[in-house]
């Protein structure tokens, strides 16, 4: 018998693309959200699903989400100010766990609960949509074809046509720039700064640059190769406002080190992005498509292995992604425990086979 999935957010932009895609792949996840209006609508619209009315400002009404072997697929963002409700009840209950967030400074949270989460016996999955399940996925495939002579990772992320971007990815990246990054350099996670370098990849569409930033990759590509001592993970958003973007996430950095400045910034941010506002409609996402690309690197620096995915939209790829995900911990369980990148959840194949579901597929 599956276990339940528990859909928190579902109202959202995200969260609706996701119950779509859930009940879609034959799913029937409890749909959680704050009004109960709208999540009863878009329960009785999606076929009559179980709802219950759950608010991050009411932990409590989130713990009661889940209990012991349930999955909690949370979009509720952004996930620095507003993960932990959903996070802690997992943890508590020993309830799987899965979200959508982008932001380096969550994905870290979860990753370093990593002893919390396999004593809880549960599979936490952070950052289980666009970013930053295709690197991994590339990073894994890169490596396969590497062997042993690989002892680095680079990662990036591109789109192809145009990029809209939901209120609630604008509100996370704006809030990542307040808060430092990290890397995995020589055997360890390193604390930087965002945006501290970037990285042209030779891709099939011509070149493309991307800035540093913190990423799922950097503690869960280690979990695959012992071998692997840097990795490095790009976003290629910005095009020709790369170079800006890079000076303008250096400032931030030094304005933050001010006294009260990281405050009041974070309360501009907060009323100028106030987060799930809506998104690209399925006409405008039709017209865009995702990058994401992985080398492997031997000690001296050449390329060992390239490996170029590409698919549709980021919004897209993510309800699709968690819906795999979501499912996959129902009805088969993850291949291990504790705060896990998507391979070591799911083994190389399986997580290419959900993928390609998903229209993810290598460039030949």
């Amino acid at each position: 018998m599956a276990a339940r999935i528990i859909l928190f957010g579902a109202t959202g932009y995200t969260g609706e693309l996701t119950a779509r895609a859930m009940v879609k792949a034959g799913s029937t996840p409890i749909l959680a959200a704050r009004s109960p209006e709208r999540v009863q609508a878009l329960a009785d619209e999606l076929g009559g699903l179980d709802t219950v009315v759950a608010d991050v400002t009411d932990p409590a009404s989130v713990r009661s989400l889940v209990d012991k072997g349930d999955v909690i697929v949370t979009t509720v963002g952004p996930f620095a100010r507003l993960g932990e409700p959903a996070f802690q009840a997992a943890l508590d209950a020993g309830a799987h766990y899965v979200d959508s967030t982008g932001e380096p400074s969550w994905i870290r949270r979860v990753f370093e609960a990593d002893a919390q989460a396999k004593n809880a016996g549960i599979a936490a999955l952070t950052a289980f949509g666009y970013d930053y399940v295709p690197g991994n996925l590339a990073a894994g495939m890169a490596l396969d074809l590497a062997g042993a002579d690989a002892v680095s990772v680079n990662v990036g992320y591109f789109f192809q046509g145009g990029f809209g971007a939901s209120g609630g990815t604008l509100a996370s990246l704006a809030g990542a720039l307040l808060t430092p990054g990290f890397e995995y350099r020589d055997g360890a996670i390193r604390t930087v700064r965002g945006a501290k370098a970037e990285h042209t990849f030779a891709t099939q569409g011509g070149p493309r640059v991307g800035l540093s930033i913190g990423s799922s990759e950097h503690f869960a590509i280690p979990q695959i190769s012992d071998a692997i001592t840097d990795v490095n993970a790009y976003l290629g958003w910005f095009g020709p406002r790369t170079a800006p973007a890079r000076y303008g996430a250096a400032a931030v950095a030094g304005i933050t080190k001010i006294p009260g400045a990281k405050a009041l910034l974070g309360a501009g941010l907060k009323k100028a992005l106030p987060g799930s506002t809506g998104g690209p409609s399925t006409a405008e996402r039709a017209k865009s498509g995702s990058v994401a690309v992985a080398e492997a690197l031997a000690a001296d620096g050449t390329q060992v292995s390239f490996v170029e995915l590409n698919g549709p939209n980021g919004y897209d790829l993510t309800a699709e992604f968690l819906a795999f995900a979501g499912r996959t911990l129902a009805t088969v369980g993850p291949a291990n425990t504790g705060s896990l990148g998507p391979v070591k959840a799911f083994g190389l194949d399986a997580l290419a086979a959900g993928c390609a579901a998903a229209g993810l597929k290598p460039v030949s």
